[in-house]
């Protein structure tokens, strides 16, 4: 039986977020990066986020407007940020 692969780090993860999302990681990479997201109840609300954020963006592009969710979470992210970041 395969052992699975080793889980990596928070930093790691979100450092490959967007390579992630792109489809440009080698597919052992990809399954780690995967995996991660899938147990990481700190790192899945990143990915959660962004893939949002790219429907809205591809959205946008073809003329559609974003959600009121979505804004409001968008807001209320920001004002996270400014007040801890």
């Amino acid at each position: 039986m395969a052992r699975p692969p080793e889980m990596i780090s928070c930093e790691e993860d979100l450092a490959l977020i967007y390579e992630f999302l792109d489809g440009e990681l080698d597919e052992t990479e990809h399954h780690r990066v995967g995996a991660h997201f899938e147990a990481c109840q700190r790192c899945y609300p990143h990915l959660h986020l962004e893939q949002t954020f790219r429907e809205a963006v591809q959205r946008a592009a073809r003329g559609e407007t974003a959600p009121p969710e979505l804004k409001a979470r968008l807001r209320e992210l920001i004002a996270q940020e400014a007040t801890h970041g």
